[in-house]
């Protein structure tokens, strides 16, 4: 709106230009900072990477209970983690194709409880990166020089395994954390219009 445009209204309305003015910059800044958040940032695509890091991870967990003895024991977690990042992801989906209140609810609370799992798998994901489990010592006169032996190709699929989860989880978080925001901040402008 130009200041010729601003002018007439006043002349129309009969109010004063400071009083629009200011009203005007306290939207324009709060229209700013979400026209900026807009620009690298999608809220339905941030669900759709969410939904897709916990289908990963929902597949990944079948394949923690053939490894070391440490992660056979943590396999529900991916498993549990996935579904929720699932479950929050499609809230935050469905919420933005028809909004309400109890849809709002349930993709802010769904998306906390996925980034604190989310940061739990971190957590653990990088213990057992940084201490990796010893399996066993191959016997060298069964094996040939360039081939590995099945304990070595274990730790090296349990390895990569726990890279990809913790790569996942990283990912996650970011996703979760976003979209938690979102959804609160949202849910805090609901209850301060009812």
């Amino acid at each position: 709106m130009g200041t010729r445009d601003q002018v007439l209204s006043v002349h129309q309305t009969g109010a004063s230009p400071s009083s629009d003015m200011a009203s005007e910059g306290k939207e324009s800044a709060k229209e700013g900072w979400r026209h900026h958040l807009s620009t690298w940032f999608d809220i339905e695509i941030a669900a759709v990477v969410t939904i897709l890091l916990g289908l990963f991870q929902l597949l990944l967990s079948a394949s923690l209970i053939q490894t070391d003895q440490i992660m056979s024991q943590f396999f529900i977690l991916p498993f549990v983690l996935g579904t929720v990042m699932i479950t929050g992801g499609s809230f935050t989906v469905a919420n933005e194709k028809k909004s309400s209140n109890l849809l709002l609810r349930g993709c802010a609370f769904s998306n906390v409880l996925g980034l604190l799992g989310s940061l739990l798998g971190f957590c653990i994901y990088s213990y057992t990166l940084a201490n990796p489990n010893n399996i066993g010592s191959c016997q060298l006169d069964n094996y040939y020089h360039y081939d590995l032996c099945p304990e070595e190709k274990l730790a090296a699929y349990t390895w990569s395994l726990n890279l990809q989860l913790l790569l996942y989880d990283t990912a996650a978080v970011v996703t979760s954390f976003l979209l938690s925001f979102c959804a609160f901040k949202a849910l805090k402008q609901t209850n301060t219009q009812t």
